[in-house]
């Protein structure tokens, strides 16, 4: 990412840290009130030091969590199965691969999988043989939960929670 303003700033760090719960959902309201700060609405932010504070640590954390593939280690502040498991269960996208040959049938499947919030289920319809295998295969390598994998009507069907 290369945000160039503030809203871009601010809008990629509520995308890819507060909606996937890498950190706290009360982020949000901080951010919205660093906006009205910005643009006038507000006249200081000293009320928000502790929680200013809270979010320095917490991105300090994931900062220096980071693997090699610039992966976080470390479980998000808040698990979306805890906050309302079944909602999450019922939570179902697909994406249709089929005709799709590896590896870019994994690539696909991997940027849908990285469309919808942790806790959720993609399912992802492949065709029989090496992508049938690679591709739950390269899933659970990288920490993904295989719900389920089934053949339907001469492909596969290959059912992943999002677990980070």
């Amino acid at each position: 990412l290369e945000p160039k303003t503030d809203r871009e700033i601010f809008s990629a760090f509520e995308k890819h840290l507060i909606q996937p719960s890498w950190v706290a959902p009360q982020t949000k309201a901080l951010l919205d009130s660093v906006v009205d700060w910005k643009m006038g609405d507000r006249a200081d932010l000293t009320d928000l030091a502790d929680e200013v504070g809270q979010l320095v640590k917490r991105v300090e954390k994931l900062f220096l969590s980071l693997d090699a593939s610039l992966n976080f280690t470390i479980d998000p502040a808040v698990q979306q199965g805890e906050q309302n498991e079944c909602e999450a269960e019922t939570k179902t996208h697909s994406v249709d691969l089929l005709g799709v040959a590896c590896p870019m049938n994994f690539v696909k499947a991997k940027l849908a999988l990285e469309q919808i919030e942790i806790g959720e289920v993609l399912e992802v319809l492949l065709d029989d043989g090496e992508p049938a295998k690679n591709a739950p295969a390269s899933f659970a390598e990288q920490g993904q939960e295989i719900m389920e994998i089934k053949p339907v009507d001469g492909h596969f069907s290959v059912k992943v929670r999002r677990k980070k």
